[in-house]
């Protein structure tokens, strides 16, 4: 796994989410953060580095999976 691309894709999705001109697309977007961050998790777990907890616990401390303007999980 190249971890350099995935935390691109991470980034990308949470500049996304931040620009996103509507709340499904916001939505969308931290979803797809969160999936990277759970891949980025795995994959450090897998190896065991110590930073893989980080990804999970700074995802739910982010509130990636859920909008909390809809009320709804993603």
């Amino acid at each position: 796994m190249d971890l350099n691309h995935q935390y691109f894709e991470h980034q990308l999705s949470l500049m996304r989410a931040s620009a996103a001109g509507t709340r499904l697309a916001r939505t969308r977007h931290l979803a797809a953060a969160g999936v990277t961050g759970y891949r980025i998790s795995n994959h450090q777990s897998g190896i065991g580095a110590g930073a893989a907890d980080g990804w999970v616990r700074s995802s739910q401390n982010l509130d990636l999976w859920i909008d909390r303007d809809l009320g709804i999980a993603s």
